[in-house]
């Protein structure tokens, strides 16, 4: 939904006590709703407060060896264009000894040094080179953000505005201080109190938010790391391709070191992880098999897809059978939906 003039002359002159009455809201939405509907609802509860034409709200990883990884994000407009552009041509943030950042962006140089503020700038102001060539790319004249500490990561929010008369001022600063603190803090309770209802339920399950495309909006760390363990050269902050092929062609995935199932609301997907325990992870010749099974064709079937023998086939299936915990082919299926 593109943000234009009036949304943005609105959001200067949202009083205080709308805040109030919004940041109330925040936390009710945050105990009640799922993760991708309160996803969805914070990006519009902040246009109000704070008008922008594009915005992202993102994490960052400050990593051992002092460099700074960046995570999944939830984007409106081309914001994901402008970080993973930003990302991947001026790949030079970095932490000093003391834990100061140091960025050729003064912008993310301030906010990451002072978190908890809103800083914002005239991009035409930049003198560096290369980000006056970013800034021209993606027709953007102003420039915020907002940065919040939690141990190693950082969770920060992004805003743009196109047109130069739509200046960042400092009530805009002022409104995104007594805010976007809260925005954090909400979306921390949300993935609890939904961690809490799924563990209840699923045993150990982590959950992940992504868009059509895989690019990820939200996951646990619980599921980073399954997901790392199945495909070793994967990294944030885009789905393994075969996991979300699998995910959108069949609504579920069964792995050597985990298992997932997928449901859709509206344009995005929440996926449920749980790991496999080592005695009955699959093999991948197994897992092949399995899949094949599972679509109701025959040993001599199987074994004529494969290039391999029946009695091959049978072999690898009752070991599947053992290790899934089900005594035949016509529970194959529900077993590798089920998440």
């Amino acid at each position: 939904m593109p943000c234009g003039p009036p949304d943005l002359d609105e959001s200067r002159n949202a009083p205080m006590d709308t805040l109030h009455t919004r940041l109330l809201r925040l936390y009710d939405n945050a105990q009640q709703a799922t993760v991708d509907e309160f996803a969805q609802s914070m990006l519009p509860e902040l246009r109000a407060v704070v008008g922008f034409d594009s915005a992202a709200i993102y994490s960052l990883t400050l990593l051992p060896d002092k460099s700074i990884r960046f995570n999944a994000c939830l984007s409106e407009a081309d914001a994901r264009d402008k970080l993973e552009y930003r990302v991947r041509e001026l790949r030079d943030g970095h932490m000093e000894a003391g834990g100061r950042v140091r960025s050729r962006d003064r912008l993310i140089e301030r906010g990451f040094n002072q978190p908890g503020r809103s800083f914002f700038l005239d991009t035409r102001s930049v003198g560096d080179r290369e980000l006056l060539e970013y800034t021209r790319r993606f027709k953007t004249e102003h420039a915020f953000l907002h940065a919040t500490r939690m141990g190693r990561e950082v969770g920060v929010l992004s805003l743009w505005r196109s047109r130069r008369p739509d200046a960042f001022q400092l009530a805009d600063a002022a409104r995104g201080d007594v805010l976007i603190p809260h925005l954090f803090k909400a979306l921390q309770i949300n993935r609890k109190i939904t961690d809490l209802g799924e563990k209840a339920g699923n045993g150990s399950a982590w959950q992940i938010v992504c868009d059509e495309q895989g690019g990820i909006l939200f996951s646990d760390e619980g599921a980073n790391t399954l997901l790392g363990q199945e495909w070793a050269q994967w990294s944030l902050p885009r789905l393994p391709t075969p996991f979300l092929h699998d995910l959108m062609r069949q609504g579920h995935y069964q792995g050597r070191c985990l298992r997932a199932t997928v449901q859709s609301s509206a344009r995005l997907f929440v996926i449920r992880l749980q790991a496999v325990a080592a005695g009955q992870q699959l093999t991948p010749a197994e897992l092949i098999v399995a899949r094949l099974a599972a679509r109701d064709l025959s040993y001599k079937e199987v074994a004529r897809e494969l290039g391999t023998s029946p009695a091959t086939v049978r072999n690898q299936l009752h070991s599947v059978y053992g290790k899934l915990n089900i005594s035949g082919k016509a529970a194959l299926s529900h077993a590798l939906r089920a998440a």
